[in-house]
């Protein structure tokens, strides 16, 4: 579903030890075709949009989901783009 789509597209900033610098794009990008996703789906448009064509499965999103800002605070508390395991 979503999550394992999310994470597979997440996956390379860490095997690059890049985080810090592609997860605030990354989260932006989620957060682009979410917010198309949720304006299709509030207009009724026939077509997919792109992120149903690369997660079939995804459903409706009744809120605006600020993903890189949930990043950022959560990163800058945590550390996550600094862990090594």
């Amino acid at each position: 579903g979503l999550i394992e789509w999310m994470k597979s597209m997440l996956r390379h900033s860490f095997v690059l030890d890049a985080l810090g610098a592609t997860g605030p794009d990354t989260f932006s990008h989620f957060e682009l075709l979410i917010d198309e996703h949720r304006s299709m789906s509030l207009r009724n448009e026939e077509r997919p949009s792109r992120l149903k064509q690369l997660v079939p499965m995804v459903g409706i999103f009744h809120t605006p989901l600020p993903l890189r800002r949930a990043y950022e605070a959560y990163n800058k508390k945590y550390g996550v783009s600094t862990r090594k395991h």
